[in-house]
């Protein structure tokens, strides 16, 4: 009888942990969405798109502009040309938008290599 009251206890233990553990992952602020990647490494630039690594590892190519594409280090907007290979980034795409189109894009880690940037 004593045994099944602590393996009972055990169970309910095991369960209430486990339930705070799913809890608490769904309320992390910094998740990815299908319009929002976080965290992502920017592998190439061009005027027109860049390539991104998401965190899931799957590589994503999103169409950007110079017009309305904006771009953010530190809260100050920058211009679209400071996105460089090797960049952390995270990029709410435009929901309205057909295709992945970059809305925003805050740089969280600057790399310091260069860009080849090529005309389509």
């Amino acid at each position: 009888m004593i045994k099944r009251k602590y393996v009972n206890a055990l169970l309910a233990i095991m369960m209430f942990s486990d339930l705070t553990i799913a809890g608490i992952a769904n309320v992390r602020s910094d998740s990815e969405d299908d319009t929002r990647m976080v965290d992502a490494k920017v592998v190439e630039v061009t005027d027109t798109r860049i390539s991104l690594i998401a965190q899931t590892g799957i590589e994503h190519v999103i169409a950007i502009d110079n017009v309305d594409t904006k771009v953010k280090i530190e809260n100050k907007i920058v211009s679209l040309k400071n996105v460089k290979e090797g960049d952390i980034v995270t990029v709410e795409l435009d929901e309205s938008s057909a295709v992945k189109f970059a809305k925003n894009i805050v740089i969280e880690a600057h790399s310091n290599s260069q860009v080849a940037r090529v005309k389509p």
